[in-house]
């Protein structure tokens, strides 16, 4: 791996956690395994193929590299990515993406969507992101990846397959979701206790 910033890296329960944090200089963390990435004070470049990030609030060093981040994956023609952040940062983080589409004269292809604590997103049918709320000097929102699990609800345990089937075709839920709570991101941020 080529690297043009630190990275540290930690393996835990099947995930890896790479990137890097030092105070008031640069902040960016990936979980490879779910294709995700929080926030981006420096852009790694073997991150660049991780499409999706989540910023938790707007002060340099958390979201400084991301016009780096669009414009590499545009370079390399690579699919936007979806960019989540607090709600109250998203028309600024644009401007600031517009102003360099007029510097560097390339487009700035992405989405980005606000977030206010508890809004959730799913990254896919098995894993839920959840906005939490945290504590700064600006706006700012945490992050917990929760995998959703579908659990036969104990009325229907006794019944056979096709009898499960055949409530399910009839419209019947069979199933409760459970999340299991997996990572968790809140960026800078105070005490939690008084939340």
């Amino acid at each position: 791996m080529v690297e043009n910033v630190p990275c540290l890296k930690h393996q835990h329960d099947g995930l890896t956690i790479e990137g890097y944090s030092r105070a008031a200089v640069q902040t960016c963390w990936r979980v490879n395994e779910l294709k995700l990435l929080f926030d981006v004070g420096v852009q790694p470049w073997d991150f660049m193929g991780t499409p999706t990030l989540f910023i938790s609030h707007a002060h340099l060093d958390h979201i400084a590299a991301l016009p780096a981040y669009v414009s590499r994956r545009r370079m390399m023609k690579m699919e936007p990515p979806v960019i989540y952040l607090p709600d109250s940062a998203v028309d600024t983080a644009w401007d600031m993406l517009q102003n360099f589409r007029k510097l560097d004269r390339g487009s700035m292809p992405c989405e980005l969507v606000g977030l206010l604590p508890g809004d959730e997103t799913d990254l896919s049918r098995e894993y839920v992101v959840t906005a939490l709320p945290t504590r700064h000097t600006i706006d700012s929102v945490g992050f917990v990846v929760h995998h959703r699990r579908h659990k036969l609800k104990p009325e229907f345990q006794d019944l056979s397959g096709p009898e499960i089937r055949d409530l399910k075709g009839a419209g019947t839920e069979v199933t409760t979701e459970m999340r299991i709570p997996i990572v968790a991101y809140t960026g800078d941020t105070l005490s939690l206790i008084h939340i």
